[in-house]
């Protein structure tokens, strides 16, 4: 059985009209389950009922959605590590199918994904905040970042604009008036940062991003150099930088040449813990909290994730 978990909202609807148009051509639609998710937050819980059901009947879990689905769904599904996974990018920044080279085209993604059915290991990340207990350590598919980011990501998904722009297919303009506001608004971090057990303080950064792959933010090649494995993240920390060279980074990223900035410092490490003593915002895969402590490392076993790099 193949189970398909949809985001209804995502791509203003995208994800339904695909799913039914490919489901009408396969000989076999009973073997297709699909399942709606009604609300933010609703994919974890959907999805952990629907596997406890149905765990051993399950050929594969297709994501239909944008990063912030497949976020939720990762969770809800973080007991069961063998289920093989699959995504169908229909959301606004679709990283993880970057990521994972991917068709960014859903039509031709869910083709690739059945056809092929070409499953490989992928090794998420995981976090835990201030020192909750370790079952509450939640997984990112694809990156974590404090300072600027986050804080326009922030400013992004609570943004009053952003269902009207998602409306008129410019959805990439509510994260660049956010990324304006905040530059006018940020206030660089001071953080205690451990990687692999090397410490050190940093003073007045603008970003410390932590990448499984080079993208982020819908497209940006945040950490251009960075692969897919099991041991190592990549680092991306920016230091005090003026705002007009902000601006020019952000515009540089999207080709992996920030790099060459003196500003910009690149790191790699299995175990990281960031301490700050103001509460900082955080994103993972685009969803936003506060801590005062982060500590993130590689989930130790690896997914089965549809993929071709």
């Amino acid at each position: 059985m193949y189970v398909l978990i949809i985001n209804p909202v995502a791509g203003r609807g995208k994800g339904i009209k695909i799913v039914k148009e490919y489901l009408k051509g396969v000989q076999n639609p009973q073997n297709y389950k699909s399942y709606y998710t009604e609300y933010p937050g609703h994919a974890t819980k959907l999805v952990a009922q629907v596997v406890s059901l149905h765990e051993e009947k399950i050929e594969m879990l297709v994501v239909v959605g944008g990063d912030g689905t497949f976020y939720e769904v990762i969770n809800g599904v973080k007991a069961y590590g063998d289920l093989p996974l699959a995504f169908v990018p229909v959301g606004s920044g679709n990283d993880f199918a970057r990521g994972c080279s991917m068709p960014l085209d859903p039509k031709e993604s869910l083709r690739t994904i059945f056809k092929q059915k070409r499953f490989q290991s992928y090794w998420a990340g995981t976090y835990l905040t201030d020192g909750r207990p370790a079952r509450l350590e939640k997984l990112f598919a694809s990156s974590l970042g404090i300072g600027f980011d986050a804080e326009v990501a922030e400013r992004t998904n609570e943004s009053k604009w952003k269902a009207w722009f998602n409306r008129i297919h410019l959805s990439f303009l509510v994260y660049v008036i956010g990324l304006i506001v905040t530059i006018f608004k940020f206030q660089p971090k001071n953080i205690h940062l451990t990687i692999d057990g090397k410490e050190r303080e940093l003073k007045g950064i603008w970003m410390l991003t932590i990448t499984n792959h080079p993208y982020f933010g819908g497209g940006m090649k945040i950490a251009p150099d960075a692969t897919i494995n099991k041991q190592t993240f990549h680092v991306t920390i920016v230091h005090q930088i003026s705002k007009l060279k902000l601006l020019l980074l952000f515009i540089t990223v999207f080709f992996g040449k920030h790099t060459r900035l003196k500003e910009v410092e690149m790191l790699k490490g299995s175990e990281i813990m960031v301490r700050s003593d103001e509460s900082i915002i955080y994103h993972a895969d685009g969803y936003t909290g506060k801590c005062y402590e982060c500590h993130v490392r590689k989930e130790q076993g690896p997914r089965r994730v549809v993929r071709k790099n």
